[in-house]
């Protein structure tokens, strides 16, 4: 709870608030640049050093250093078919988002793959990666790679990752060729840092993976989203499923 805005201050609100030692003494509370001390950056009416004063602490509140990286869903992978062509696409990956201080932000989910859109012998029927490599903070997760001819796509694994694309069919002189389907897109990464208060909720909504296209031979799941909170420089949440943290 915030100290009051207007009115008299004590020594013990302020500890209540912020916590330390007895017998108290405002050399404690200093405000740190992120959370190193007992005052939390954003007091910023509360100095780093020098002369303190009761009245600098009117409507501060302790709060934690948050910093999260949230990301949306990958994207179906196409399906593949014995002749010709397909139509269509699979499923996009689900937005995931992340409220908290009366916010809400999102990170969209990665498009689905076009069924039966590869030539046979053509690649590019792997979902994508959410790795560094795509250019995604860390390695999220990986797709199940390229899908050989008349399988369907395999199922990746981690998070996020576009879901392969099913392989087509090879022809023969009795039988005309059949596309793959293309791999889907990873979801979008999105990260802030943020105080947030001690007790406040961070709510997450985390994105399902677009379906695989289905027919001859079916693309592969995008996988799901993906939220990961720091607070006060300790990972706190890391998973795929829907939750609310409470900041202590």
């Amino acid at each position: 709870m915030a100290i009051p805005s207007t009115g008299s201050i004590s020594m013990s609100t302020i500890q209540t608030e912020f916590g330390g030692s007895s017998p108290i003494s405002l050399s404690e509370y200093y405000r740190s640049n992120t959370y190193e001390a007992a005052v939390s950056g954003n007091n910023t009416t509360v100095p780093q050093s020098g002369t303190i004063k009761m009245s600098q602490f009117r409507g501060t509140f302790q709060a934690r250093y948050i910093v999260w990286k949230l990301l949306g869903a990958g994207g179906g992978g196409g399906y593949g078919v014995f002749n010709g062509a397909g139509s269509g696409k699979a499923a996009d990956g689900g937005n995931s988002t992340i409220t908290y201080n009366g916010t809400t932000y999102t990170a969209n989910g990665g498009a689905g793959g076009d069924n039966g859109a590869i030539y046979y012998n053509q690649s590019g029927s792997a979902g994508q990666n959410a790795d560094t490599s795509q250019g995604y903070s860390e390695n999220f997760g990986t797709s199940g790679g390229e899908s050989a001819q008349q399988t369907n796509g395999a199922a990746g694994t981690g998070f996020a990752a576009g879901g392969s694309g099913a392989g087509g069919d090879n022809p023969d002189q009795y039988d005309s060729s059949g596309n793959k389907g293309e791999g889907g897109l990873a979801g979008s990464e999105q990260t802030q840092t943020d105080y947030v208060a001690v007790g406040g909720s961070i709510v997450y909504d985390l994105g399902v993976g677009g379906a695989g296209g289905d027919s001859s031979f079916d693309g592969a799941a995008g996988l799901s989203g993906l939220v990961v909170i720091n607070s006060n420089g300790s990972e706190v949440v890391r998973t795929g499923t829907d939750g609310t943290y409470t900041v202590v």
